[in-house]
C-alpha cells in the first residue's frame, strides 16, 4: 500500500479543512469590544463566593528528572558545591544525615539550571531521592513564560497573557489536588507546566532586553488570575490550534464528569486558520514556523493501540467518531478485523501513540481514508498544529499581539466568558464581555 502524501495532496486536505474566517488584518482592525474590567477583589482566608482567590506565596514544584537519583549534585553562584545522596533509607546532605525533609536555601544550579527558594530533598519509596523546589509563585510563573514561550520575540501582551493563564493554571491545579487529598505540589514537565528555574539571560544586548521584557510582564500582571465566575478558569493552553480551538468540556471530559469542571468553548483562531491557507497554497508547511505535519503508523505501533484498547489485533479501519466545529478529532472509531467498533477519546489514543507524533487532533488526511481498511499495512495522518488545543493557543497569541491586541483582548478572545480577578495596569478592557466566536 502506497503511504504517500503528494504536495497536491496535502494542499487540497488542507484548503478543504480550513475554517472559514476573517484575515489576520481584519481582525487586527476590529479587535473585541472594550468594557471595564473587574474591581479590585479582597482575598480572605477562605474566599467566599463571588470573591477572587487566595492566592499562596510560594509552590512546590518536583524536580522530576531527579526523582529516583541516588545522589544529587549542585553549585551555587561563586559558591562551594553541594551533594545529597540517599544512604541506607535516609537522606545525607554533605555527608551528614539530615531530617527528612531535607532543606536547601538557594539559589542553587542544579544540571545547569538555576532555582530561587528552597530545595526539597525525601527518599523515594521504589528507592532514590525526590527533589522538590519550594519557590514563591511569581519567580515560578517568570520561569514557566521563559520555558512555555521564546521570549525572544514575544512582545508584551504575549507574555502578560502567558503569564496570567500560567498562573491560573498553577493556583487552580493545587486547588484541585489539596481538594482531592492528594499532595499539592506541581510537577516540571509538560504535563503540568514546563519550568526549568529562573530564566539566566546571555551577556548580549538583545538577551538582557527579551529577559527585561519577560520579568516586566510578570511583574504588570503580578497576582492576576483568570475567573469563570466565582471558580479560578480552567486555564488551558497549547502550541497552536490550527485554525480552531476546542472546547474544554468536549477535550477534557473526566474533569467535566468528576468535579464539574468549565472551562473555556471553542473558538475560530484567525492567525492559525491564516497560516493553514498559506501553507495549503505552498503544497507544504512553512520552512520557520511550519504548522502543518505528516506522520505514519507502523503495524506495530497499530497493534500496541489495539492492545491498549482491547482489540483482538491492530485496527482495520481508523476514523472520527466525532469532531467539534474547527474539525478537530475528539473521538476515534476503531474497527476490529470482526467489524466490531470500538470508540476512544482522541487523547487517549494520541496518548498511545505518542503526543509527540500526533501532534494534535487537527487532522485533515488520512491514508487510507476513514472508509478503507487498513490492509495489514501502516497508517498515516496528516494535520495541523500541536496540542490538545483548548484554551490560549500561544502561536495565536504571537500574532494576534504583533497585531495590536492586549493581553485582556487575547485572553477574551481564547477564554470567552471568564473574567480578569483585577484590572490590568493602563488597560480598561475585561474579560467578561467577550462573547463566544
Amino acid at each position: 500500500m502506497n503511504l504517500c502524501l503528494t504536495s497536491a495532496c496535502l494542499a487540497l486536505a488542507m484548503a478543504g479543512c480550513a475554517p472559514r474566517v476573517s484575515t489576520l488584518g481584519e481582525a487586527s482592525t476590529r479587535p473585541p469590544a472594550k468594557v471595564t474590567a473587574t474591581r479590585p477583589l479582597p482575598r480572605p482566608p477562605q474566599a467566599p463566593q463571588g470573591r477572587g482567590p487566595t492566592l499562596p506565596a510560594s509552590v512546590v514544584v518536583e524536580l522530576t528528572r531527579l526523582t529516583g537519583a541516588t545522589e544529587i549534585r549542585w553549585s551555587r553562584p561563586g559558591g562551594r558545591p553541594g551533594l545529597a545522596e540517599q544512604i541506607g533509607g535516609r537522606v545525607f546532605v554533605n555527608g551528614a544525615p539530615a531530617a527528612a525533609p531535607a532543606r536547601v536555601d538557594g539559589p542553587l544550579v542544579i544540571d545547569g539550571r538555576t532555582y530561587d527558594g528552597t530545595l526539597l530533598l525525601s527518599t523515594c519509596a521504589d528507592g532514590g531521592l525526590t527533589a522538590r523546589i519550594d519557590v514563591g509563585l511569581e519567580a515560578y510563573v517568570e520561569g514557566v513564560v521563559a520555558s512555555e514561550t521564546s521570549i525572544w520575540s514575544a512582545a508584551a501582551a504575549e507574555l502578560e497573557a502567558q503569564a496570567i493563564a500560567a498562573r491560573t493554571y498553577a493556583v487552580a491545579t493545587l486547588q484541585q489536588r489539596a481538594a482531592g487529598g492528594t499532595e499539592a505540589q506541581l510537577a516540571d514537565g509538560v504535563m503540568d507546566q514546563a519550568f526549568q528555574g529562573r530564566h539566566v539571560p546571555g551577556s548580549s544586548a538583545r538577551a538582557r532586553e527579551a529577559a527585561d521584557r519577560l520579568t516586566r510582564a510578570v511583574r504588570a500582571t503580578a497576582g492576576v488570575v483568570l475567573l469563570r465566575g466565582d471558580r479560578l478558569e480552567e486555564a488551558r493552553y497549547h502550541a497552536a490550534c490550527g485554525g480552531h480551538t476546542s472546547a474544554f468540556r468536549d477535550v477534557f471530559r473526566k474533569e467535566v464528569r468528576e468535579r464539574d469542571a468549565r472551562g473555556p468553548t471553542g473558538t475560530p483562531c484567525t492567525p492559525c486558520a491564516r497560516r493553514a491557507a498559506q501553507e495549503s497554497m505552498a503544497g507544504a508547511p512553512d520552512a520557520t514556523r511550519p504548522l502543518g505535519w505528516i506522520e505514519e503508523l507502523s503495524p506495530s505501533t497499530l497493534a500496541r493501540v489495539g492492545r491498549a484498547f482491547g482489540l483482538p489485533g491492530a485496527p482495520r479501519r481508523i476514523g472520527p467518531a466525532r469532531t467539534d466545529a474547527g474539525g478537530r478529532w475528539l473521538d476515534v472509531a476503531l474497527e476490529s478485523n470482526d467489524g466490531a467498533v470500538t470508540r476512544v477519546p482522541f487523547e487517549a489514543f494520541r496518548k498511545v501513540v505518542g503526543y509527540s507524533v500526533l501532534r494534535s487532533g487537527a487532522l485533515v488526511a488520512t491514508v487510507p481514508n476513514p472508509s478503507d481498511p487498513l490492509l495489514g499495512g501502516g497508517w498515516r495522518a496528516q494535520g495541523r498544529g500541536r496540542g490538545h488545543g483548548v484554551g490560549l493557543c500561544q502561536e495565536g497569541s504571537r500574532d494576534l499581539s504583533r497585531a495590536g491586541w492586549t493581553s485582556a483582548d487575547i485572553l477574551a478572545h481564547y477564554y470567552p466568558g471568564a473574567t480578569l480577578s483585577r484590572p490590568l495596569a493602563g488597560d480598561a478592557s475585561e474579560l467578561a464581555a467577550a462573547t463566544d466566536r
